[in-house]
């Protein structure tokens, strides 16, 4: 559709152009016409002057507003102009004679007339005409020939007056001015022509050029239009979460006075009591308590300061030291990434890192080895060497309620999905196999 019309669009401006071209194409040829034969009718009216005084001063006794002179005067300009013969009027238009006599009467119409009393001559150009209209000729020799004939009428009067005196038209043979104007014709099509090919290849190029922008721009309004859905998703999200948040403060609250004295009880047993692990537990469990406490508090103050990645892996390392020795766990943090973050964003990233990063310690086991890399562009990957995620697990491994795990309840990664979409993330398995598993944020 889309290519339909562009080429719809691009036949009809091609068509409007090409109308435009031929309609001042012909335009043009009628006005250089007109001015061909303006300009014959001004360079013989400017001869006819000059001899015209030459002719009176070589007889003596001739005057321009005699007929008889003029008929005089005019036969020898003719013939030095080569001029098929003349007509010769009154200042009033009214036909006297014509030389040589085979050449018909003619008639001039009032608005003529008006144009010559002003003393301005004008040309005609009859590009083909039977001959029989313009000269008599013998019934014997009387034949349908076409010519062309240039008729140049010129006011004939004195050069030191303006007064009219009588009107004459010279007829001369049409072919040399025909071909002329034939000729600058042919020149403004050849222009015209090339205008319109180059002009055709302008549009294509402008078109071309002016639907890539759009697809550009629509392109971005397209990906405009899902970000600021997937805005308000977040938005909308963010809303539910701040409601989880005040569940989850009255829960950590709740939790904190009985985990404590859990923890006091297991010191106080017996030292023959077999509460080491135990009392591990109580304190990772209060240790996940205090980093709840610290996000939810971050969240909720209005200071803001900027963290790097890089340092954030720092403050990642610290928090998980002490469970990876526990299990006999080696993490490797590599990262020069120096993006940085908001520090509410920063929190909730570092429970999101730390929950996956515990997942993989226990999937590791003893001598365990876990790499947490960021080398640019935004993007965190978590990868162990544990025995990776069963294929019936994947699709839905970050759906509440699956888990690798025997007692685990699949929560942690469906928490970190939503905590990855409330900042604009994306959490997602990278990879997965018997060589162990990557997963990976891209901020």
């Amino acid at each position: 559709m889309k290519y339909n019309l562009q080429l719809f669009s691009t036949v009809f401006i091609s068509l409007v152009f090409a109308t435009a071209i031929w309609i001042s194409n012909n335009r043009l040829g009628l006005q250089l016409r007109d001015q061909v034969l303006r300009n014959r009718a001004e360079v013989l009216q400017a001869i006819t002057l000059v001899h015209q005084e030459s002719v009176i001063e070589a007889y003596g006794d001739l005057s321009i507003d005699n007929a008889a002179d003029q008929l005089i005067i005019m036969e020898e300009i003719s013939e030095l102009s080569g001029a098929n013969g003349f007509r010769l009027y009154t200042e009033d238009g009214n036909y006297i004679y014509s030389f040589p006599e085979t050449i018909r009467e003619g008639f001039l119409n009032s608005k003529q007339i008006i144009n010559l009393k002003s003393l301005t001559p004008y040309s005609e150009l009859y590009e083909k005409v039977n001959i029989e209209d313009w000269i008599l000729t013998p019934d014997f020799e009387k034949t349908n020939e076409d010519i062309s004939i240039l008729v140049i009428t010129l006011p004939l009067s004195a050069a030191d007056d303006k007064k009219l005196h009588g009107i004459v038209q010279l007829i001369l043979d049409g072919d040399n001015v025909r071909n002329d104007i034939y000729e600058l014709n042919n020149r403004i099509k050849s222009q015209s022509l090339f205008i319109f090919f180059a002009g055709l290849a302008l549009i294509i190029i402008v078109q071309m050029v002016s639907y890539r922008l759009l697809s550009l721009i629509n392109k971005r309004l397209i990906k405009r239009t899902e970000a600021l859905n997937n805005a308000n998703q977040a938005l909308a999200l963010s809303d539910k979460v701040s409601a989880v948040g005040s569940i989850s403060s009255h829960l950590v609250h709740g939790l904190r006075n009985p985990l404590s004295a859990v923890k006091a009880h297991l010191k106080n047993l017996p030292a023959e009591t077999e509460s080491s692990e135990a009392i591990l537990a109580t304190e990772r469990m209060g240790k996940m308590i205090e980093d709840v406490v610290m996000t939810l508090r971050e969240n909720e103050s209005e200071i803001s300061y900027q963290i790097s990645i890089t340092e954030l892996l720092y403050v990642l390392s610290d928090r998980l030291a002490n469970i990876a020795e526990v299990n006999n766990v080696k993490l490797v943090f590599e990262s020069n990434d120096n993006l940085q973050l908001d520090n509410r964003k920063a929190g909730l990233i570092l429970l999101i890192m730390e929950n996956i990063i515990c997942n993989a310690i226990e999937a590791c086991g003893s001598n365990g080895e876990i790499f947490i890399r960021s080398h640019g562009a935004g993007v965190l990957r978590i990868s162990d060497n544990g025995p990776g995620i069963p294929n019936n697990l994947k699709e839905k491994l970050f759906k509440a309620g699956n888990s690798t795990k025997e007692q685990g309840s699949g929560l942690g990664l469906a928490i970190s999905k939503k905590l990855s979409i409330s900042i604009g993330a994306e959490l997602i398995l990278f990879e997965t196999g018997t060589n162990g598993t990557t997963f990976e944020l891209r901020l």
